[in-house]
This record gives C-alpha cells, structure tokens and sequence, in this order.
C-alpha cells in the first residue's frame, strides 16, 4: 500500500458501517482493498463503527495503523445502520463516495461499474438487487410489502434497491443538508435529484453471521418513507372520514325508507354501527396524527444525528471538527469528537 498525502484531493471515499462483523471484515478489507488499488485513483476507506460490542473495533484500529488508506469513525454507541451511513458521508472527501457494507453481500467486484456510469456522466449510480442468496421467503416478502408500502404511500420506488451507491460529490453536498432524524438514505438521494442510474447485481449470502438488519428496523424504514416523504397517509384520513360520513348518511336515508315496512334493524344495531365506525375512524385518524406529531417532536428537539467517541486516520487537522451540520462552506469533515 502506497502512503496517503493528506493535502492530495481523494478521487474515491469508500464509506463502511460496521457493527459486529468481527468475523468478515478481514476478507471484506482484503478484496475492497484490491479492486480499488486496480482503479488507480487516490482513495480512502472510511469505516463507521457503529457501535460494535465484539472484536470490529479493535481490527479496524489495526487497519487504520497498518493502512493509510484506511479511516474509523467510532460512534459513542449504536445509532443504527442509517445514521452509520450518514456519519460516513459528512467524513467522507472523495469527489466520487461508494457506501456499502462489510458482511459481502455487496460484491466490491461491482465497483468498477459504478465508476464507469460515473464516468459517463451520472452523478448518482445505484444500485438494485436481482436475487439476495440465503435471505430466507418471509423476510424477502415482508420487505417487498415495505416498499410496496412506500410506493403506494409516498409515490417514492425503491424496490430492491440497497444501501451500495456512488454519489458524485455535489450529491454528497447535497445529501448533508438534509439532517432529520428519521433517517431513509435511499429516499433520500432519491428526493435531492441529480443525474441517476441503476447497476443490477445478485447479491451472495452473508460471508458469516446473520443480518443485523432486524424487522423493527425495516418497519421502521418503511415508516420512515411514508412519512418523511408525504402527506398522503393526512390525506387518506380526510377521504376515509368522507367515505364514512357518506355511508352513515346512506344509511341513515336507507333506514328511513325501510322503515313503514317495518325491515329497518334495530335501533341498537343502528347506534353499535355507528358508534364502532366513528370511534375505529378517530383511532385511525389519530394514529396517523401521532406518527407526524412525533416526528415533529423528534425534531424539535434539536439533537445531534449521532455522537463520534474517537476518530483515526483523519489527522489532527480533520480530527479537531466543529458541530454536526456538514455545511458546504466547511472545510473539516464531521461533528465534534468526545475522546
């Protein structure tokens, strides 16, 4: 491995969370390193320790002494796979930044690709899954159903699409403005724009381990991209509240006709209908509330995206940052770090 000039522009910033991949990082190191050593362009790996509790920490601190290359940001505790992906881009310097993960199912063999339709022009390369080996048929239905959801809901289609992407730098840019805390990175770079394209690959079972990629956080991303990304769930509850008013007063119109011929259902028929109707439609109604309500209160609250414990790699110069609002104007990269 060659040394990093700290003052050379990087071409390529690699961004990797990591949380508990003790068992893969190695050989995922190994063969990331040797497909971007072939594209012979500056580059830098930044990995984003997301808390680990087992031996990750530790062998990406060797890494980073053995590789100049080679970047931690280690978070002060476990802030989610999402928000790992955020700290990597507002570290990251490369006028081209990859993300992907550690358990190899996102081939680093593919990498090429995406620096060509780089090259070619686009600014925003991601890309969509044909198969996911080892992925047993629930999960696999029950994320369908997740973007499914969003794509109904949110107009947005994600289908399949994975947290492997290459974002030119004015994507990056534009990507760290956006701060909420309810964090869906792929709705997201799908809303700031740009020039985009997709690469269609077959994702490989997991090298060890099992997804850390649990159920409560697809439900999670899937609310996330319902409702960080429209009205539309307000808007279906005002539609419904119609629909139910005009059915009680269908009812209501039906009843009194029926009602000289003696074929009108009871009178606590009638109040039981009406009762549980309203009152399924209000719980309805406020669940939905409560869902932006919450959101909003979440970002009332101001607070940091995630919170760094230490840094390597960076230098002196990059480690002493400032404040966790990645600015356009700002030349250091990241929030501030408590050691």
């Amino acid at each position: 491995m060659t040394a990093v000039n700290l003052n050379e522009e990087i071409t390529f910033s690699f961004i990797v969370p990591v949380y508990n991949e003790q068992d893969v990082l190695e050989d995922f190191y190994r063969r990331l390193a040797t497909v971007v050593d072939r594209l012979g362009e500056t580059y830098e790996i930044v990995f984003v320790d997301d808390g680990s509790q087992d031996r990750s920490g530790d062998i990406l601190r060797q890494l980073a002494r053995t590789d100049s290359h080679v970047k931690v940001v280690e978070l002060s505790r476990n802030f989610g796979h999402q928000l790992a992906v955020t700290a990597g881009y507002d570290f990251a310097a490369g006028q081209a930044v990859i993300s992907l993960d550690a358990d190899c199912q996102h081939p680093p063999e593919i990498i090429p690709q995406l620096v060509n339709r780089w090259r070619d022009g686009y600014e925003v390369v991601y890309t969509v899954r044909k198969t996911t080996a080892g992925v047993p048929l629930l999960r696999r239905r029950i994320g369908r159903l997740a973007y499914l959801a969003i794509r109904l809901i949110s107009g947005v289609d994600l289908t399949d699409q994975a947290d492997f992407r290459l974002l030119d730098q004015k994507a990056v840019r534009a990507l760290r403005t956006t701060r909420e805390q309810a964090r869906f990175v792929r709705g997201l770079v799908r809303w700031i724009g740009f020039r985009h394209t997709a690469v269609e690959y077959e994702a490989p079972s997991r090298a060890a381990g099992q997804s850390k990629y649990t159920l409560r956080q697809l439900a999670g991303m899937a609310g996330a991209g319902v409702f960080n990304f429209s009205l539309r769930p307000l808007r279906l509850a005002a539609v419904l509240g119609g629909v139910m008013l005009t059915g009680a007063v269908v009812y209501g119109v039906v009843a009194i006709v029926l009602w000289p011929l003696g074929l009108c259902p009871g009178a606590w028929a009638n109040v039981t209908a009406v009762v549980a109707g309203l009152f399924g439609l209000q719980f309805v109604i406020l669940g939905i509330l409560g869902e932006y309500v919450g959101r909003i209160f979440e970002e009332a609250k101001g607070r940091p995206l995630y919170i760094v414990r230490q840094t390597m790699g960076f230098g002196k110069t990059q480690r002493d940052t400032q404040g966790h609002r990645a600015t356009d104007e700002s030349h250091q990269r990241g929030p501030k770090v408590f050691a």
